[in-house]
């Protein structure tokens, strides 16, 4: 996550991508919004679809 950190313009969605990382890695029933959403301790899968769709960061510098 270190590597990829510095590309999110605000701190809240830095640490909600590294739930979400740490959610696809776990070994979850199914990979989706709801069960990541859950298993980070959020009550809705709203702040990992917001993050998804509309978070503010360097697209191409994460993926690459």
């Amino acid at each position: 996550m270190g590597r990829i950190a510095g590309r999110f313009a605000r701190d809240e969605p830095r640490c909600r991508a590294e739930r979400l990382v740490l959610g696809l890695l776990a070994e979850l029933p199914r990979e989706n919004c709801w069960t990541i959403a859950e298993w980070a301790g959020e009550k809705t899968p709203h702040g990992m679809q917001r993050l998804l769709c509309r978070a503010s960061r360097d697209a191409d510098a994460v993926r690459d």
